[in-house]
């Protein structure tokens, strides 16, 4: 017998009465209340949230979901905190949610591998619209081949990143084992920010999942190698990362190899051993490459639509695959030469990070470096505002005891 419920009339739920006398709950968003006090407060006095950009966020995330951050790289202030959540609009997605980064995490991985001697600036793969591995196929988009490393962050080539990580994880002249790549990995990782909590003084924070050896040992029963965990040279795999964790990313990038610590209050910064500088690993050499890549994705590589000769950014574009439509992803930074934003935008469901992720991260640059959109920038932020967003239903398990 199915059963129909509506519940404040935000949602619909349908349950189904299952064989084993479970509930299964299907709940589709049909709407989502704008404003929540949530996102009021990000506006209240004593916080480092610039209005304007703040409004922009949540004006271009109208009919979809997910979330958008802005941080000034030299501080670690938060400029923008925006969230669209169609079934709890109490929760910050920027921070409490953990998603594949996708294509984005090809920035981290380049910054670890170049820096421990894997990778050089002249390394090539090839690719053929991807490649096959043990009957499974990886696929890739169309583009020149082979690739160098700055082309390769550039075109964001799956192939480049995934062969390039199994080289990694599998080289024994780097490393007397599998667990001695994939741990020193890790601490490359920890240093950009990843597999931790961040923020200084944001509630719901997910560390999200960085792997190390005792965890591959445990999800894959022992057996695991380069070519077992190589999803993750290109963002896909066991690791997972916020929102906020890729926008800190961008800072550190931008930074040419530290961050402070992101906080939205300005009394957090009373304590000033709190804004200490926090040092990742990788060489200056190898941000220098990546940098150099982020910049030519904008002039001619995924993201080349949003380039523009108003200011200079840098970006890289991801996709993330799931359950339904892929996630559309973007981290970038600017101006090239002083950066003053970061940002990360993550819509769910939504497709390739160029078509959706990436304009919306371009406007909210613009917002911050000019001060304002351009006429033509504020008709595209129009026409994405208005855009809607299909989220692919979410299936929860329930207990009759839950009723």
């Amino acid at each position: 017998m199915d059963l129909y419920l509506m519940c404040k009339k935000t949602m619909s739920v349908f349950i189904r009465r299952c064989a084993d006398l479970r509930l299964l709950i299907v709940v589709t968003a049909m709407a989502c209340t704008a404003g929540t006090k949530a996102q009021d407060r990000l506006l209240s006095a004593g916080s480092t949230v610039e209005p304007a950009l703040q409004k922009l966020a949540e004006r271009l995330l109208n009919k979809k979901q997910g979330s958008i951050v802005a941080i000034e790289p030299s501080t670690g202030r938060v400029l923008c905190m925006a969230s669209r959540d169609k079934l709890d609009s109490a929760n910050n997605r920027a921070v409490s949610e953990a998603y594949s980064p996708g294509s984005t995490f090809k920035t981290a991985q380049a910054l670890t591998m170049f820096s421990e001697g894997q990778i050089f600036e002249n390394t090539e793969y090839n690719c053929h619209e991807g490649f096959w591995v043990d009957n499974i196929h990886i696929g890739c988009h169309k583009h020149p081949s082979p690739l160098q490393l700055v082309q390769a962050i550039a075109q964001s080539c799956n192939s480049w990143f995934c062969k390039a990580f199994r080289d990694y994880i599998n080289n024994r002249a780097l490393y007397p084992s599998k667990f001695r790549a994939i741990g020193t990995w890790n601490k490359y990782m920890r240093s950009m920010g990843f597999g931790q909590t961040i923020a200084l003084d944001i509630s719901g924070e997910n560390p999200g999942v960085l792997p190390d050896s005792a965890y591959l040992e445990q999800i894959h029963n022992g057996r695991w190698n380069g070519t077992t965990v190589m999803w993750n040279g290109m963002g896909q795999g066991e690791v997972k990362t916020t929102p906020l964790q890729l926008c800190n990313l961008a800072a550190v990038i931008a930074n040419r190899g530290w961050y402070v610590s992101p906080h939205i209050r300005l009394d957090t910064e009373k304590d000033s051993s709190l804004l200490r500088r926090h040092h990742a690993l990788p060489t200056p050499q190898a941000f220098d490459v990546v940098a150099r890549g982020m910049r030519a994705a904008v002039i001619g590589g995924t993201c080349a639509s949003i380039n523009q000769q108003a200011f200079r950014m840098c970006g890289k574009t991801g996709t993330a695959e799931n359950i339904g439509e892929d996630h559309s992803i973007f981290i970038g930074y600017a101006p090239k030469e002083k950066p003053t934003v970061a940002v990360c935008v993550y819509v769910e469901n939504a497709g390739f990070g160029a078509d959706l992720a990436a304009p919306l991260g371009a406007l909210i640059m613009e917002q911050h470096v000019m001060g304002r959109l351009s006429e033509r920038s504020e008709k595209h932020a129009a026409q994405w505002a208005g855009f809607r967003v299909k989220i692919t239903p979410v299936e929860i398990p329930m207990s009759l005891d839950d009723f």
